[in-house]
């Protein structure tokens, strides 16, 4: 990583494809990545029809992309250069990598080949037919195969993701950003590819297993039924699997350590339902149990964050936004802040707005510990326009369009701070 981060990584494994979609995963996939201000989740199904450590270094390596940088990486690269790492094997005391998936070849060899131009342009690989997402996957892999073979890759790739990402932060389409990035043409591209394709000269890449794995070690534990419940009631809320999770945690209720925090988890899923007089009497009994558990007091702090962004009036929101603010300085007093902490500290001091200053001293404190993270961005760029601090309101928002240079709801809202911070500084 280029920078230290405080946020924790769980991997979790089943061993049936059955409870892998029942924990909300899509079943087409093998593997989930998640990655917030808490922590990062890995799901991986690891059974017969799935190679578990394969998806693991697979998802291990979109942690990595997110960790090793502060731009983000095209779809086609991001899950390219994914299967282009994860292929590989333990031999001779080396780690082998980049090796040629048969599964990749078999969907080459027989499957029609989409245009490149449409592999370069799709955002959302998770909305594609199975056959074109085994194509996308498989073509992906190989474009990055071959821009890992040129001279010279492993020094220039860095500097042409970047470019391309500041080139499609200012609106340029994903094929021009591509060929000014990489020095390639598109279409005489299509054809080097299916030569580097029939030709077979995968190159393997490889490192000497200490190098690749340093200070690595195993270490393994029992857990109890009730902390593996809580651990899969929490990966089913990250997919939204309201009903799993509160399964899960109403099975953990029955033991007295995990009692406290499965009432928090019961709260955040009242919470979501939006009934507030349940979700309310969760969380005070989840605090009454155990009010040195940093963990609920997060959560506590999440259901009132909601509570704030679903007010309307002005008054109401003043309150649950002070509300917010207690439950976050009782959680100062169990830990340290976390990214996590000061991103809802900013937020809540926004929401209230009687200090802005404020806002922005706890939303600067999670952007630096964070610079993956969107909402702290946007929500510091809009600090930074209220207090007419027009250039780093620009500043911030050119930031977060660097990271979602495709369009959608955030670049749309950073494109909004931008030009009210110009035409405000205009005046």
């Amino acid at each position: 990583p280029t920078y230290a981060s405080g946020v924790p990584t769980i991997i979790v494994a089943v061993d049936s494809h059955d409870d892998y979609v029942s924990i909300g995963a899509p079943g087409y996939s093998a593997g989930y990545f998640f990655s917030d201000l808490r922590e990062n989740a890995i799901l991986i199904e690891d059974s017969a029809d799935s190679a578990g450590i394969q998806v693991i270094l697979h998802e291990y390596a979109h942690y990595l992309n997110r960790q090793a940088g502060r731009l983000p990486y095209p779809r086609w690269y991001e899950e390219g250069s994914a299967e282009y790492l994860s292929h590989s094997r333990l031999r001779d005391g080396a780690f082998e990598y980049a090796l040629a998936p048969e599964k990749y070849l078999a969907t080459l060899g027989f499957g029609e080949w989409m245009p490149l131009a449409s592999i370069l342009e799709i955002t959302d690989a998770s909305s594609l037919s199975e056959f074109d997402g085994a194509m996308f996957y498989a073509q992906a892999w190989l474009l990055v195969h071959y821009l890992r073979s040129r001279p010279d890759a492993d020094t220039r790739i860095a500097g042409q993701l970047t470019r391309y990402a500041r080139d499609s932060a200012r609106g340029m389409a994903p094929v021009a950003a591509f060929e000014k990035a990489f020095g390639l043409d598109v279409d005489r591209l299509e054809e080097t590819l299916l030569k580097y394709y029939l030709d077979r000269r995968f190159t393997p890449r490889t490192l000497p297993m200490d190098t690749a794995l340093p200070g690595f070690s195993v270490r393994s534990r029992t857990m109890a039924a009730a902390e593996a419940q809580l651990v899969l009631a929490q990966m089913a809320l990250r997919f939204d699997n309201l009903s799993g999770a509160e399964r899960w945690f109403e099975k953990a209720l029955a033991n007295d350590e995990a009692r406290a925090r499965a009432e928090s988890g019961l709260g955040r899923v009242a919470g979501y339902r939006g009934d507030i007089e349940s979700a309310d009497a969760r969380f005070e009994s989840a605090i009454y149990l155990m009010a040195w558990d940093f963990t609920i007091w997060m959560d506590y702090a999440q259901y009132r964050a909601q509570r704030v962004a679903n007010s309307y009036d002005h008054r109401e929101r003043v309150r649950h936004a002070a509300q917010l603010i207690d439950a976050l300085e009782s959680a100062l007093t169990v830990a340290e802040a976390t990214p996590e902490l000061n991103s809802l500290m900013g937020f809540a001091y926004l929401a209230r707005g009687d200090d802005p200053d404020k806002a922005i001293e706890y939303l600067e404190a999670a952007s630096a510990a964070a610079p993956y993270d969107q909402a702290s961005r946007l929500l510091l760029a809009n600090a930074y326009l209220y207090v007419g601090r027009f250039d780093d309101a620009i500043r911030v928002a050119e930031a977060v369009l660097l990271f979602e240079h495709e369009p959608g709801l955030v670049a749309g809202a950073a494109r909004d701070v931008i030009a009210q911070a110009r035409e405000q500084r205009a005046d």
